[in-house]
């Protein structure tokens, strides 16, 4: 397909001496709901497990970084929606030497329909503080993302979903320092319950080459519909 074709050639190269690469698993929690015909929230949950890497144990095994986002969408039109967002993260989170941080982030989607096919885009800015635990004080950075999607077919119980979404840091001159990437497929359950499993790539950006992630994706996809016009949940299709 056309977006592999795109998100590979986007990604650094996993052959250069000074990269490193680790494996692992991305067990995610995606959950989501309609509180109204304008307003949605969502949960997204994950945790980063390494299990090794190519670089003689650089990478310590285990939780390598624990996620949590809450956020609250508006939809502008049936194509165009807003998100504002807060996110807690921790990386190394049982380990002496964790990192905290704690972020706020705002954007904007838009999904394009085709028959059979939907096309999504998504710009988002990151306001990232970051705590330092020896000093107690936190710095700030901004960060810009933009994600590039397909989900196809779009109207089916079984699909392909596949993304690339690099990340800009704007505190440093607009560098490019991070890219994560996937190609996963999924199946709904029922109109409440959905599972996705597939290739998730994360690429760090390091002094002297690129800390490439590989990890393997499995993702609880839940939707509850709060309207009072909403349709009855929970029957399988």
């Amino acid at each position: 397909m056309r977006l592999l074709s795109l998100v590979f050639s986007l990604l650094p190269c996993a052959a250069i001496a000074q990269n490193i690469n680790s494996f692992g698993l991305f067990p995610t929690i995606d959950h989501s709901g309609d509180l109204s015909n304008k307003f949605s929230y969502n949960v997204y949950l994950f945790d980063a497990i390494t299990l090794g890497d190519d670089a003689n144990g650089a990478i310590p095994t285990g939780s390598f970084y624990l996620y949590g986002e809450l956020g609250l969408s508006y939809k502008l039109t049936t194509r165009w929606s807003v998100t504002a967002s807060y996110v807690h993260e921790r990386q190394n989170p049982f380990r002496d030497d964790y990192r905290v941080e704690n972020r706020a982030f705002q954007q904007i989607t838009y999904k394009h329909p085709f028959p059979r096919l939907e096309w999504k885009h998504r710009l988002r800015f990151d306001e990232r503080f970051i705590q330092d635990r020896t000093t107690g004080s936190a710095s700030f950075s901004g960060r810009l993302r933009y994600l590039m999607g397909v989900k196809w077919p779009s109207d089916a119980r079984a699909y392909f979903m596949g993304y690339v979404e690099p990340f800009f840091n704007t505190s440093q001159d607009f560098t490019y320092e991070e890219n994560w990437s996937a190609a996963q497929l999924g199946y709904k359950l029922n109109d409440r319950h959905g599972i996705e499993a597939g290739l998730l790539l994360v690429n760090w950006k390091m002094s002297n080459g690129w800390f490439n992630q590989w990890y393997m994706q499995l993702t609880w996809v839940n939707h509850l519909d709060f309207r009072s016009n909403a349709p009855e949940q929970g029957t399988n299709e």
